[in-house]
């Protein structure tokens, strides 16, 4: 049987965290040639190289490494666990908590559940990266992340979901807008006008498949990667725009004001997912996380 360590998975884990040997060893409390010597012994006892090593001493992880490193984190996480489950009372979770976020997800979700855990968790060490939804699933996979939030047709199907919320694509409209007063609107009614799109993939890409399952083709006028910016020109009347996160108060930046409508089409509806490493169980702290994310949602008032 081959012979593996905790401490050898340790300081793996610790080179893919920190970019480097020297770093991870700094992060172990260790020399740096006591976690050389420790990676070298276990890519020897799994027969396969996990680094790449350059003359800078930059680190990146080879195919090998890509798959061991999510291993590894889950058996020290469950190593780490089966310790806590001994001297915690039993309502209290600890230990790194590493939340990937896409960057429209995360002001509606990131805020409650940092709240959480610093008020009733704060043995948590509670982490977030805001990034892509592509970003973020691919920190999940190397095993950066613990968890990855995005919406359900931003997913990757490789991964395990959890989720949080069903949600309804919402159109983001002008307050005198012929429309504004409909309790829902088909594309059709509106896609001939132009259309103002958040500029952060795949988010055109979505939208434009949605509004062509729906027989319909979408007329961009212009693109941009800040929402409240086009909120702002959509109150301005140049335009509509989508969003699935729509904020409680229809208030722009400049004092002016869109509503949100639902969109009618059944190719609209979406969802808020939590990713997980595929097969793993996920750890107390990221089930907790999660319903934690689904209390809140279940609470959110409605966008106007």
């Amino acid at each position: 049987m081959t012979e593996l360590t905790l401490r050898q998975m340790e300081y793996f884990v610790a080179v893919v965290d920190h970019g480097s040997v020297t770093a991870a060893a700094a992060a172990c409390h260790a020399s740096q040639a006591a976690a050389s010597m420790a990676i070298a012994q276990l890519e020897k006892s799994l027969g396969a190289d996990l680094l790449v090593r350059s003359r800078s001493r930059q680190i990146a992880l080879t195919p090998a490494g890509i798959e061991f490193a999510s291993h590894a984190r889950a058996v020290l996480e469950r190593v780490t666990e089966a310790a806590a489950s001994i001297s915690d009372n039993l309502g209290q979770i600890r230990g790194p908590l590493r939340v990937g976020c896409s960057q429209t997800l995360s002001p509606r979700l990131v805020p409650p559940l940092a709240e959480y855990f610093t008020k009733h968790h704060p043995e948590v060490d509670l982490r977030f990266t805001e990034s892509s939804a592509g970003a973020v699933q691919e920190g999940l996979r190397e095993g950066r992340l613990d968890v990855a939030l995005v919406y359900a047709l931003q997913a990757d199907e490789d991964l395990d979901r959890e989720i949080v919320k069903d949600i309804q694509l919402q159109l983001v409209l002008p307050q005198d807008h012929r429309l504004a007063k409909r309790s829902a609107v088909q594309l059709k009614d509106i896609a001939a006008e132009p259309a103002i799109l958040l500029d952060v993939p795949p988010t055109i890409e979505r939208l434009t498949t949605v509004a062509r399952q729906a027989g319909q083709e979408l007329n961009v006028r212009w693109t941009s990667a800040n929402m409240e910016t086009i909120r702002c020109m959509v109150a301005r009347g140049l335009g509509y725009s989508f969003a699935n996160s729509p904020p409680v108060d229809g208030t722009t930046f400049d004092g002016l004001q869109v509503v949100h409508r639902p969109v009618a089409d059944k190719h609209a509806r979406n969802a808020i997912v939590a990713l997980l490493p595929a097969g793993h169980a996920p750890p107390r702290r990221v089930a907790a996380a999660v319903e934690v994310l689904r209390q809140a949602e279940a609470a959110r008032p409605e966008a106007p």
